[in-house]
């Protein structure tokens, strides 16, 4: 994880602004593009405050040492766009944008619950005494 910026480094704030501008452009690409739904300015205000919210809280957690919760978050973020983005072409019959969210949203969950369960384990170890 060396390319990742250290604790408290400003560099983590430029990384935050990465990451959000990459998540919009994810779900603008799903809805609009490849789903090819009309474009609307309110919907993509909801994408934009959506990838600030999930960038802020993974990049945070980051800036305050918790890099391997980021490492574990955004690999879940990545397989479920992938799975997000793949359900994109199954014939679901008009459900394909919210299955394809839901699937995004459970990974993105589980990626930043096992990090959780990571990051909780690593302090246990580095806490716990030496014999």
């Amino acid at each position: 994880m060396k390319f990742l910026p250290a604790a408290k480094s400003n560099r983590w704030f430029i990384w935050m602004a990465v990451y959000c501008v990459c998540l919009w452009l994810l779900f603008i690409l799903h809805r609009f593009v490849m789903m090819a739904y009309t474009l609307d300015v309110i919907l993509l205000l909801r994408f934009a405050l959506f990838s600030i919210v999930v960038s802020g809280i993974v990049n945070v957690l980051g800036w305050l040492g918790a890099r391997l919760l980021w490492l574990i978050t955004t690999t879940g973020i990545i397989i479920g766009s992938v799975i997000m983005l793949s359900y994109t072409f199954r014939e679901m019959s008009g459900w394909e944008d919210l299955a394809g969210f839901l699937a995004f949203f459970f990974f993105t969950c589980g990626g930043f619950a096992l990090g959780l369960l990571a990051e909780g384990i690593r302090l246990l170890v580095k806490q716990w005494p030496k014999a």
